[in-house]
């Protein structure tokens, strides 16, 4: 059995189990919690499914004669329960192949009757939206069979399923099947990088702990569910809140506690759990909390208290059913090995990073935000192509220095995800005259430079930089009372997550070697996979065909398809050379679409390119060829 399934949304997993098809058990995915009156164990309402492998191949009724038997598929082993109400089928074939394909389902007793795919008096499939089975294509569907709308009222009663069909008719191939007690396809989408410990530290005051970036997975309206996995201190979640921002505004802050402000309430109407060292699973209702949909969330900020103690979050996932869902299995990172240097006996040791650069933290400023928890460099930027105060332009905020740094401190470190080729800083003084900006980007005049020199990337996977700050030519007995971020976003939106930046370099924390071996004064950057998403090769596409009715208002468009590509970008305007204020700009993750919202009576063009996504970071391919629109 196959643990995920990839949709055509971008890292979208479908929740399936564990199935361990030796024993043939069916998998229940429910969490147990104590009934706080009885001291009981109570299950969680959970989800369920068992599968059935063996169905899984192509069919073919062949082209000879008037009937073919295809396959008897034995149920015995599986110990299937009456709360197995469905049978779900992911397939794909020829557009024919279903005419006249149907199932005589046998039980211990006999028969239980012959259902077939197309309107027939011997008994009609039904799905749970009391619907035909589509016919097949060449695109994978899912249809989810009910039981119960064929006279059967659970997969116990089945012992066997024999599969007929007509020759003529077509091949077809089923790629998954399984009962399940859910009456619609169940499926998630994973946020492995929400899946961690957050520790808000000792003492007293606010800590933002996180910005969680959702721009890239492509969460529609049938996501209203957010389900963590967690453990912690039973305290930790007394002021965690979430700050949720939507992809054009923000949509508020909800707490974990009853607070006037959002309150987070579980699919049960109640408050999520205290964590405790045994892992718990929680299915937050957005509805029920207020949050207007999945689909228009953006970001996810974190902030807590400190002194509240630490939790882990080992599982985070959107979901499109109330139904506690299979925990997504999250993929380790992809690691380099570690870069090594020669000494003067030519032996190997590690080489030096900022990991551990700074000595004793004395002096160093987090930029984390202050007491009310503004002015942040850490935290999540999502920029829209062309948006707000000027063209193409975007004011991300001010980080603040809290009026303690001076000359001497010489380092800001930096660790990011996304594209920082046109982010900027703009350093201010104390009497607000400003210096800079200084880029990232080293073809611009001004930009930042490393203390031994090497390149910025600037395509960062969880990316960690030391810049020198004089060398750079910041003046910072003048301007250290804070920076001004911008950034642009040129011919696509830009996401940049900054996870962590410190100011550092004062009097007691003079930068300091990693290692014992072959030391160093110098910071180096640190980058061992900063390169992978720029040495990925994604392949060309093509704009096989875009067409549209002269006086209609939507083309539709279909591109070649790229191997291993995440999605495609497809710019659509009336000027040849995209230049026209009408331009559109479009992500997709299909290759047969229809762009809408255009004008009548007018002529288009159209180029697309293809992109793979490294981690958070896209990779885009070549742009094709430009294409014109044709009128029908």
């Amino acid at each position: 059995m196959r643990l995920k399934k990839i949709s055509n949304k971008a890292i979208a997993y479908a929740c399936v189990g564990t199935l361990a098809v030796s024993s043939l058990a069916g998998v229940n995915f429910a969490s147990v919690k104590a009934d706080e009156e009885s001291g009981t164990e109570a299950e969680v309402n959970s989800y369920k499914e068992v599968s059935i492998p063996w169905m899984v191949k192509e069919y073919d009724p062949g082209t000879d004669g008037d009937y073919k038997y295809l396959a008897g598929i034995d149920l015995a082993a599986l110990e299937l329960t009456s709360d197995y109400k469905y049978l779900q089928l992911t397939y794909t074939g020829d557009a024919t192949a279903f005419d006249a394909l149907r199932f005589e389902m046998a039980g211990a007793d006999g028969s239980l009757g012959t259902y077939w795919f197309k309107e027939n008096p011997q008994g009609t499939i039904k799905t749970s939206d009391d619907t035909l089975v589509a016919d097949p294509s060449e695109e994978e569907q899912t249809a989810v069979i009910d039981l119960e709308k064929l006279g059967i009222s659970g997969a116990d009663l089945i012992t066997t399923i024999h599969m007929h069909d007509s020759p003529g008719n077509g091949k077809f191939t089923i790629k998954e099947a399984k009962f399940t007690n859910n009456p619609k396809e169940v499926k998630s989408i994973s946020i492995p990088w929400m899946a961690k410990e957050y520790n808000p530290g000792e003492g007293e005051g606010y800590q933002y702990l996180a910005g969680i970036d959702l721009a890239d997975l492509n969460v529609t309206k049938d996501y209203q569910y957010l389900q963590l996995s967690y453990t912690g201190e039973s305290t930790s979640f007394d002021e965690l809140r979430f700050e949720v921002v939507g992809t054009d505004k923000g949509l508020g802050t909800f707490w974990f506690k009853e607070n006037p402000q959002g309150t987070i309430k579980t699919v049960d109407d109640t408050l999520v759990a205290n964590p405790t060292e045994t892992e718990q699973t929680v299915v937050i209702d957005l509805a029920k909390s207020g949050i207007t949909n999945a689909e228009g969330i953006a970001t996810i900020h974190m902030h807590d208290t400190k002194g509240k103690g630490a939790f882990t979050i080992t599982d985070a996932q959107f979901t499109n059913t109330p139904l506690q869902v299979a925990k997504t299995p999250v993929e380790p990172e992809e690691t380099t090995p570690e870069e090594t240097t020669p000494d003067n006996n030519g032996e190997t040791t590690p080489k030096t990073t900022t990991e551990k650069v700074i000595a004793d933290g004395t002096n160093d400023i987090i930029l984390n935000g202050d007491d009310q928890g503004k002015s942040a460099m850490i935290g999540t930027y999502s920029i829209k192509k062309g948006s707000v105060e000027k063209p193409n332009y975007k004011y991300l905020g001010w980080a603040t220095f809290k009026d303690f740094a001076n000359e001497s401190y010489k380092y800001l470190k930096i660790t990011y995800t996304g594209n920082i080729k046109l982010l900027r800083f703009e350093f201010e003084g104390k009497g607000g005259e400003k210096q800079g900006p200084f880029w990232f980007d080293p073809e611009q005049a001004t930009h930042f430079v490393t203390e031994d020199g090497s390149a910025i990337p600037l395509v960062g996977n969880n990316t960690t930089v030391v810049i020198n700050l004089a060398k750079s030519g910041v003046d910072m007995s003048k301007y250290n009372s804070g920076v001004h971020m911008h950034c642009s976003a040129e011919d696509e939106d830009v996401n940049i997550s900054i996870t962590d930046a410190v100011l550092y370099g004062g009097k007691k924390s003079e930068p300091q070697p990693t290692t014992t071996a072959a030391p160093t004064t110098k910071p180096t950057t640190v980058a061992p996979t900063t390169t992978q998403a720029a040495k990925v090769s994604v392949g060309k596409t093509a704009v096989k065909s875009a067409t549209k009715k002269k006086s209609a208002k939507k083309a539709s468009v279909v591109l070649k398809k790229v191997k291993g590509a995440k999605g495609y970008q497809v710019k659509i305007s009336t000027s040849k050379k995209f230049k026209s204020k009408a331009t559109k700009t479009i992500t997709t993750a299909k290759v047969k679409f229809v762009v809408k919202k255009l004008k009548a009576n007018k002529k288009y063009y159209v180029k697309a390119r293809a992109y793979k996504v490294v981690n958070k970071a896209k990779v885009y391919g070549k742009w094709s060829a430009v294409k014109q629109v044709k009128n029908k």
